[in-house]
């Protein structure tokens, strides 16, 4: 059974009182909630298997003609999935989590981000606080 997770980036400036006022609690054009939202499904017959704290992260790949790289990203939170006798995992730097709601019953996984600063998503699944971000791989 697929799990589906949505992340949000929770909007600083919004004001509850106001949408309660002015548009019955819902956001509008002058008052977003959300500055972004992200949705996909991890498919297959996966489980959520742990939740991680303060762990470390390595972020690795190739960048133009075959130049590897490799980075520790610390202090994020795992979530982490298996099926099929693999384990996969969804990456958050710690300090950019407001919160998460995990529903068994549903398979779905709700995260909210704040927006003290600015977060890197430089592949599906994992994102980083723009201070943790390694600068070699910025622009």
């Amino acid at each position: 059974m697929s799990f589906s997770v949505s992340v949000f980036l929770k909007s600083s400036s919004f004001s509850e009182a106001y949408a309660l006022e002015k548009h019955d609690g819902k956001d509008s054009p002058e008052n977003i909630r959300y500055e972004w939202e992200d949705e996909f499904k991890i498919v297959g017959d996966v489980v959520l298997k742990e939740v991680l704290r303060n762990q470390d992260f390595v972020l690795a790949g190739e960048m133009g003609e075959n130049e590897a790289f490799s980075f520790t990203i610390n202090d994020v939170m795992k979530f982490q999935f298996e099926g099929d006798g693999e384990i996969s995992s969804l990456v958050f730097s710690e300090k950019s989590l407001d919160e998460y709601v995990i529903d068994t019953e549903k398979n779905k996984l709700t995260v909210y981000l704040n927006d003290i600063e600015d977060v890197e998503n430089p592949v599906s699944g994992v994102y980083i606080a723009s201070s943790d971000f390694p600068k070699e791989l910025k622009g």
